[in-house]
């Protein structure tokens, strides 16, 4: 959270190496965050100018001018930008790379839905003395302002992105979902205490920890068999600002819906089916966080959360921004700045462009 040391020393690295385009994308980047910077979209087209870059470097390189271009309120320039660093980040990827299947995604909702049907099992018996709090929704939700929340709670350690139920879904429990009728009470129960032995190992004398994966909202049915009374946080924010922070963001080939717009909006309208079939069945242990009423009226949406929780009301959770624990997301500046507003609403610079998501969107409904 240093921003004036980070930036010294991308400086310096851009001194010893100019062609470090990571490197300049990364500090264009942070320099964005402090404000509009013509100096720097100059910098940005001239480098996107030279001939010989690799595609992956005009993908980085066009995020950062995206960037730099909302920022400015250049917003048909930005959008346009955004669009062709997204089809460099895909074209880097190779022949058949980075492609997103929307009937095989579909596929899988539909049988996580099948699959987890509501129905409740007794808590393990193990004692252990962590608590997780799970917090989860789609990318760009808010989540990671929502743990820095909670972390300002003194009984709370946050806990960032924990791998382990990933990847028990992608070993152990493979093929999930339609393994999980054959798995006996007994794997589960030895699932869910190496998992909390697991935070207690990270995390040595911690009581609540967050987990917050946001893609942990596909396996809220999971989370439940483990723990039948776990907490768990939603994050949520408007469509169309999430969906445009989605596409505006340098997400790399493992979130290959974020590189085309109506993947996107395919992804997220999937998103809330499954998450209708969740409140169904769950209601009462899943909470909407919504990030446009926090950032509205903070006090009463965090008083709530932390009641949720079971949590006793602290100040120190509105300060948020003093936190000093490490994030290794792409909200790391976001969340190191006093709440603001200005994401909160951003489609509306954007509402040309959107207009085919928004009818789409709106017809799930």
């Amino acid at each position: 959270g240093r921003r004036d040391a980070a930036l010294a020393l991308y400086e310096r690295l851009l001194a010893v190496d100019p062609r470090c385009y990571e490197a300049l994308g990364r500090y264009a980047d942070l320099k964005s965050a402090a404000g509009p910077d013509p100096a720097l979209v100059k910098r940005l087209r001239r480098t996107l100018e030279r001939p010989g870059l690799a595609v992956a470097d005009k993908a980085t390189l066009g995020f950062a001018l995206g960037t730099a271009l909302d920022r400015a309120g250049a917003y048909d320039q930005a959008f346009g930008a955004y669009v062709e660093a997204n089809r460099c980040s895909r074209a880097s990827a190779g022949p058949g790379g980075a492609r997103y299947d929307r009937d095989q995604h579909e596929h899988f909702i539909d049988q996580l839905i099948d699959t987890f049907d509501g129905e409740r099992r007794e808590a393990s018996t193990h004692a252990s003395t962590v608590r997780p709090i799970f917090v989860c929704g789609m990318f760009r939700s808010g989540s990671t302002l929502t743990e820095q929340v909670l972390a300002g709670h003194p009984r709370v350690t946050a806990g960032g992105e924990i791998a382990f139920l990933p990847k028990a879904v992608r070993t152990e429990l493979a093929p999930f979902p339609t393994s999980l009728p054959q798995i006996s009470r007994e794997r589960l129960d030895d699932l869910a205490v190496r998992y909390l032995d697991n935070l207690a190992t990270l995390f040595p004398g911690a009581q609540y920890v967050t987990d917050k994966r946001p893609d942990n909202y596909l396996y809220i049915g999971l989370i439940k068999s483990l723990f039948p009374d776990a907490r768990i946080v939603h994050t949520r924010r408007d469509a169309l600002d999430n969906c445009l922070s989605i596409f505006f963001l340098h997400a790399g080939h493992g979130i290959p819906y974020a590189l085309d717009l109506m993947d996107t909006a395919h992804y997220y309208r999937q998103y809330r089916r499954l998450m209708a079939h969740w409140k169904r069945v769950y209601g009462d242990d899943i909470l909407d966080f919504d990030y446009d009423e926090f950032v509205r009226e903070p006090r009463p949406a965090v008083e709530k959360l932390l009641g949720f929780c079971g949590l006793e009301w602290e100040e120190s959770c509105l300060s948020f921004e003093r936190q000093r624990n490490s994030v290794k997301t792409a909200s790391v500046w976001q969340v190191r700045q006093p709440l603001y507003q200005r994401s909160s609403g951003r489609a509306q610079h954007y509402a040309k462009q959107l207009e085919q998501v928004e009818a789409y969107l709106r017809d799930s409904l």
